[in-house]
């Protein structure tokens, strides 16, 4: 009975991600472009501070986007074997 239940919480959930990970491309796209005007603006206007901070932005975009990629998939799979072991639990109790 709750196989059923499960497999469609999954399919949501397999739905779901593909979602948010094509909103976080759009998001971190929409960004690093920001970053990378405002650093060209800083740097013709000869503004240091300002393409630093640029740099830096761009960067921490990247880094996030990398965490979410690699760290996300990660965790639903822990979260899948602990899922399963726990039903094994329960179909040896």
């Amino acid at each position: 009975m709750f196989d059923k239940v499960l497999e469609q919480i999954l399919s949501i959930a397999r739905d779901a991600w593909g979602f948010l990970a094509g909103l976080l491309i759009v998001v971190a796209m929409l960004g690093g472009l920001y970053y990378v005007l405002q650093g060209t603006a800083g740097a013709t206007f000869g503004g240091g501070r300002m393409t630093s901070m640029a740099m830096i932005g761009l960067v921490g975009i990247v880094i996030l986007v990398l965490v979410a990629f690699l760290l996300i998939p990660q965790l639903g799979e822990m979260l899948k074997s602990s899922t399963a072991s726990t039903t094994l639990l329960t179909l040896v109790e």
